[in-house]
């Protein structure tokens, strides 16, 4: 958990040091997985960071569309400050994760046996495959093929693209 914070925290200060509309998009996206995923150890149920990171992509795609048809040609400036700032934020994680816990962690050759299992299942998508909930999920999974399919019919592509290259 306070590693994800820790990832917060990284995206939130590269968000302020990013200036191309494109990496800010990147950032933001970055924050919301992470944000999702602690909002899914916080609750029991994972639908409400489900909801969230489905709202948020839908909203970065069109942002993104919008951003590549104003700024298509415009180059990232990636100057020696920003490496290193860039460079020390990708590894600070890595010098988080180098703690005793964690190394005793990996070398301890009983791990296993210390786990409840239940408490495992619990918190990930296991009951999603199990039997009642299956059902709902297999017919989402065709309900979105389905979607997809009617999006493509209802699309003319034979036409091409709906930007214009000038």
């Amino acid at each position: 958990m306070s590693l994800l914070i820790l990832l917060t925290l990284i995206c939130t200060l590269n968000f302020m040091i990013s200036s191309h509309p494109l990496s800010k998009g990147l950032n933001l996206l970055l924050y919301t997985i992470f944000m999702a995923l602690m909002i899914t150890m916080m609750t029991i149920n994972a639908w409400y960071s489900y909801i969230l990171f489905l709202i948020m992509v839908g909203g970065m795609l069109i942002l993104f569309i919008y951003m590549t048809s104003i700024a298509s040609n415009e180059k990232f400036k990636f100057t020696k400050n920003n490496m290193i700032i860039l460079s020390l934020t990708m590894l600070s994680p890595l010098f988080f994760l180098i703690d005793q816990y964690y190394w005793n962690l990996i070398f301890n050759l009983n791990i296993m046996s210390k786990f409840n299992y239940h408490v495992i299942f619990e918190k990930t998508m296991y009951k999603y495959m199990n039997y009642p909930h299956n059902l709902v999920m297999f017919l989402m999974i065709i309900y979105l093929l389905v979607t997809l399919i009617a999006i493509v019919k209802i699309t003319s592509v034979n036409k091409g693209p709906l930007r214009q290259k000038l």
